[in-house]
């Protein structure tokens, strides 16, 4: 065989397997159990159980950094198994419904993550005034921004927790903001559409 007959056969054989896998990822049942309405309820208290529940176990006790970072991919990995890979970026795979669903999404991800920042930094500055200018308040003269108001001296591992967790959170905003609306239940009689 010529160099030109391999390059074909194996560029023939990766349209065969890159076929089979759109296929499989449009019409399979095998995980129907991720797709319905109480399946993404689930996932979605899981998601942020995970996220939020690991963050505090491995900040406070700078142990599990592997383990919660293998539950945040898995649970990301869970989220797009639910929505059928929609978020991808694979048009061919996507119909129209769920195209605008997907969009949908974005623009709620997004607002979600605004909404989250605005929020955390007025937590923190109302924080940083009820401490400064109201608690420890001794002589009366607070000067207007005090450099004691952000220092925040953390070490590599909660730096790394703190990756993990955003790099999580960031994964599944799109896939918190699709929504709890799953796919129904189909029989196994039930042919694919």
């Amino acid at each position: 065989m010529s160099k030109n007959e391999i390059e074909t056969l194996i560029e023939a054989a990766a349209k065969r397997v890159e076929q089979g896998v759109k296929n499989w990822v449009k019409n399979d049942r095998f995980f129907d159990g991720f797709r319905n309405t109480y399946a993404r309820v689930l996932l979605w208290v899981l998601g942020y159980l995970t996220l939020f529940g690991g963050l505090a176990i491995c900040y406070q006790n700078e142990s599990g950094i592997v383990w919660y970072a293998t539950f945040v991919v898995l649970t990301v990995f869970a989220q797009k198994l639910s929505v059928r890979f929609v978020f991808d970026d694979k048009e061919e795979l996507v119909d129209e419904y769920q195209s605008a669903r997907r969009d949908r999404a974005y623009k709620r991800a997004y607002r979600n993550v605004k909404n989250w920042a605005m929020g955390l930094a007025t937590m923190v500055l109302s924080w940083q005034y009820v401490r400064i200018y109201l608690i420890e308040r001794e002589d009366g003269f607070v000067s207007f921004w005090p450099s004691v108001a952000i220092d925040i001296n953390i070490d590599s591992y909660r730096t790394l927790v703190i990756l993990v967790f955003l790099t999580g959170f960031f994964a599944l905003q799109p896939y918190w903001a699709w929504g709890f609306k799953g796919e129904p239940w189909r029989s196994k009689n039930e042919p694919n559409e």
